[in-house]
């Protein structure tokens, strides 16, 4: 057997019993905090997550990689053994699961742990914020393992439940705006355009023409129409000159109202140049 591989095993084994070593520590400290404090001590989500993603010796964050995943399990464990059912604490434990795996591109993984995490979402928090999370999460795994007729249908779950919470609390807008910018990236033109048009005049009609989100969808909107490959039919590029005329318009009128403006400027002025080629060819 060659040296290197011998090394190379050698320096392998050394790391592994590293993490093994950290791992532990970490997991040590993490039943110590847990156990020091009933769960009143917990002010909020992030005092839990933080006892068992941070490393209270060298400080270090492990939110990806083999470590974070070995420490959800054991977060998981921990929370089995000494969690009633519908405690919070439980909830969260599970929620990391498929969370960890999704952070470390395991979208496989994360879909099956995620479809626990929303049964007992369904059950245990009425309020329903807890699972809008999960099916934002549960649409982008899908889309990312190509099972894109599934992600669809998530997103349509997902997309009136959180512009409804919108209307109610007036929550940041951008994560409605994710899910077509992603399909946008994953040149699912298409598709995101039978979404966006379902999606632009349920935001126009409960938001307003003005309203942040209404114009992203918009400009989302003229993007596919034209960004794909070929047989573009003249009137879907005549739909989207308009919609990206209007949207422009509307954004430089309201000036630096929204923090995700000078982005959709951007794509509005590349789908109005992309549409005056378009039309060139056209004649």
């Amino acid at each position: 057997m060659s040296w290197r591989i011998v090394d190379g095993r050698r320096r392998l084994s050394v790391v592994r019993m590293r993490w093994r070593n950290h791992i532990s520590c970490m997991v040590g400290r993490a039943r110590a905090d847990v156990a020091n404090g009933s769960n009143d001590n917990w002010r909020d989500a992030n005092d839990l997550t933080d006892a068992w993603t941070t490393c209270k010796n060298c400080g270090n964050l492990h939110p990806w990689g083999p470590i974070s995943v070995a420490l959800s399990w054991e977060w998981w464990k921990w929370a089995l053994a000494t969690q009633a059912e519908a405690s919070l604490f439980r909830g969260m434990a599970l929620n990391g699961l498929p969370n960890v795996y999704f952070e470390n591109d395991e979208f496989d993984k994360a879909i099956q742990l995620f479809d626990a995490t929303l049964s007992w979402q369904r059950r245990s928090d009425p309020s329903g914020k807890m699972e809008l999370i999960t099916l934002g999460r549960l649409s982008e795994a899908y889309l990312e393992v190509g099972r894109v007729d599934e992600g669809l249908r998530m997103i349509r779950e997902y997309f009136p439940k959180r512009l409804t919470l919108l209307c109610q609390t007036g929550m940041s807008s951008e994560t409605l705006t994710y899910f077509s910018d992603h399909m946008l990236e994953l040149r699912l033109f298409d598709e995101a355009i039978v979404l966006l048009r379902e999606q632009q005049p349920m935001a126009r009609q409960r938001l307003g023409r003005d309203n942040a989100l209404t114009l992203a969808l918009a400009v989302n909107l003229s993007f596919a129409l034209v960004m794909r490959e070929c047989n573009i039919p003249l009137e879907d590029v005549v739909e989207a000159e308009a919609l990206s005329k209007d949207a422009l318009k509307r954004i430089r009128r309201l000036g630096d109202a929204s923090d995700i403006f000078p982005h959709y400027i951007h794509k509005a002025e590349h789908n109005l140049r992309l549409c005056s080629e378009l039309f060139k060819v056209s004649r």
